[in-house]
């Protein structure tokens, strides 16, 4: 096997199992296999009016017990003039109605939304999931301004056999690939310190601006004690 498989073979491990670590850690529902629950992620890519929203979503709800859901989402907020740039959050979702309408998933609810002035909360939404690939949310535009206009925020709803499926069509351009993994890996091993070079044993990451900051590493040798 060539080094570019090897290399490729650990790349697609790494990026997978960042992005389930990812969806772990904000949504513990949705890969522990708690038998019962409905849950999704992904990207929102939504173009409303003169303003393009682009961020991550993930939510889970569970069909026997409505008020045991969650809904999350960050997206950033700019007009495609690149002006006004801003971010939103959707926090402290309820689900309290689901309606199947052929392959379609009608979810309606209360969220929180950051908005200029700060929080707004108990703000009716409306999520649809259409065939099980595109999530439209509707928020109810009297307690927000009409902010987002009259299009629903739209976005992709993924799996990891679908960002798999899209990473190999990616990994078939080799030509690209052979040099864009080696300036991706140069520029995240730069910025990335793994080791102990602060003395506390804490990951050291430099951030963009040149900032640094640091997390406890995991002491492998205490957990394997307990």
């Amino acid at each position: 096997m060539s080094d570019r498989t090897n290399f490729i073979g650990i790349l697609s491990t790494f990026l997978i199992a960042g992005t389930l670590l990812s969806i772990t850690a904000s949504n513990s529902y949705g890969i522990t296999g708690v038998s019962g629950y409905e849950y999704g992620y992904g990207p929102i890519s939504s173009i409303n009016n003169d303003w393009v929203l682009a961020g991550h979503w993930m939510g889970y709800y569970n069909p026997s017990n409505l008020t045991d859901s969650g809904f999350h989402s960050t997206f950033d907020m700019v007009l495609k003039n690149g002006s006004a740039p801003h971010m939103h959050q959707i926090t402290n979702a309820t689900v309290n109605d689901v309606q199947k309408q052929g392959n379609d998933t009608v979810i309606k609810g209360v969220v929180t939304i950051t908005m200029k002035d700060g929080p707004v909360s108990n703000v009716p939404i409306t999520w649809t999931e259409y065939s099980n690939n595109t999530l439209g949310m509707v928020l109810d535009p009297s307690m927000i301004n009409n902010h987002f206009g009259e299009s629903p925020i739209y976005g992709l709803i993924l799996s990891p056999e679908k960002e798999m499926k899209t990473m190999n069509a990616m990994m078939e351009d080799s030509k690209f690939m052979d040099k864009w993994i080696p300036l991706m890996m140069e520029n995240v091993m730069r910025n990335i310190n793994l080791g102990n070079g602060n003395g506390n044993g804490n990951m050291t990451i430099q951030l963009d601006g040149g900032n640094m900051t640091s997390m406890p590493m995991m002491n492998q040798t205490e957990n394997q004690t307990q």
